[in-house]
């Protein structure tokens, strides 16, 4: 059967016929063999004890030889028995594995490493954490008169109040935050002119203050500049008086001539 690491920490394998089968009980005699059944996930046909079982091997040529096995190295009967697989080599110590334990009355688990304990035990954490802030923030509310506040029955209430109330007052606090967040923001994005645009606007300003100046100084009670030329104004009998005294001035002048 090919399970992976994975699958393995969540399986659980018993056959409690064996027992009626050998007319035993578990035991620290029976636990190995029990153990090492042909159904059981967990068992390695290629052991060292496969070996011993079908080929009938003594003990101290299991001793000598290499491959992995299974032993007993825990008990405590007849509630639990602790079984480790590990490497045997010939020359060197052996190796462990992994390890399983037996339940009564005869349940087998794969017992977790520390990488798998570690894992699941932050990603329980973190779940725990993630529903805690999921209703923290579902709690929280905000409102303009009063800021940040818990929902509750009694929060709900005063809100309800509130807001049936026509006078809304700022606190000395939201006027200080929002004078700083206006006029920060007010700094940011001043709108830029370009430069061209600003010199002809200065140019034309600078030619209507003169202008005004002109008027205002040349209409005035006597106070403005008299040096300024101004236009002579003329009447109709003027005109008429100019236009009598040509001819006159032209018969003097025939008469010196003669």
């Amino acid at each position: 059967m090919d399970l992976s690491k994975e699958s393995l920490l969540n399986l659980s394998w018993s056959d409690l016929s064996w027992f009626q089968q050998t007319n035993t009980a578990l035991s620290e005699e029976t636990a190995l063999p029990y153990f090492c059944q042909m159904g059981n996930p967990f068992y390695d046909r290629s052991s060292l004890n496969e070996r011993f079982y079908m080929n009938n091997l003594t003990a101290e040529a299991m001793m000598n030889a290499s491959g992995i096995e299974y032993i007993v190295i825990h008990k405590q009967n007849p509630v639990l028995f602790i079984i480790r697989k590990q490497y045997r080599d010939s020359l060197n110590e052996p190796r462990p594995l992994q390890e399983y334990y037996i339940l009564a009355p005869g349940h087998i688990y794969q017992a977790p490493d520390a990488a798998s304990v570690i894992s699941h035990r932050l990603l329980t954490a973190v779940h725990h954490f993630g529903k805690a802030f999921d209703e923290a923030s579902q709690k929280a509310a905000y409102h303009p008169s009063s800021g940040y506040y818990w929902k509750t029955n009694s929060s709900s209430d005063e809100l309800a109040k509130k807001d049936s109330s026509k006078e809304k007052i700022l606190t000395q606090t939201q006027r200080i935050r929002f004078d700083t967040i206006f006029y920060s923001f007010r700094d940011h994005f001043r709108p830029r002119v370009p430069v061209g645009a600003t010199a002809q606007n200065s140019i034309a300003s600078a030619t209507t203050n003169n202008d005004a100046a002109g008027i205002t100084n040349g209409t005035g009670g006597g106070n403005g500049d008299n040096n300024l030329p101004r236009k002579e104004e003329r009447t109709p009998s003027d005109s008429q008086s100019i236009t009598s005294e040509r001819p006159m001035i032209e018969v003097k002048k025939q008469k010196t001539q003669k």
